[in-house]
């Protein structure tokens, strides 16, 4: 696992975005399968992890999206 504050995401509604740090997050992702990352408002870090079905945040054991900018 890789800590990284550089990467910060922002809830959704049932998913999540991020704000800041993702070429960050692509660069460490391309070398572990998951990276430590704040969300805004609140409290405690949230993982990122690589999956079969895409990126997942998982933060109090509830796993939910992270949306991607197209």
């Amino acid at each position: 696992m890789k800590m990284s504050s550089d990467i910060l995401l922002v809830r959704d509604g049932d998913c999540f975005r991020i704000l800041h740090g993702y070429l960050r997050l692509v660069a460490v992702l391309s070398m572990e399968t998951e990276v430590a990352a704040d969300i805004k408002g609140e409290h405690g870090r949230a993982m990122i992890l690589r999956t079969a079905d895409g990126l997942r945040v998982e933060k109090d054991s509830v796993r939910l999206p992270l949306l991607l900018q197209e």
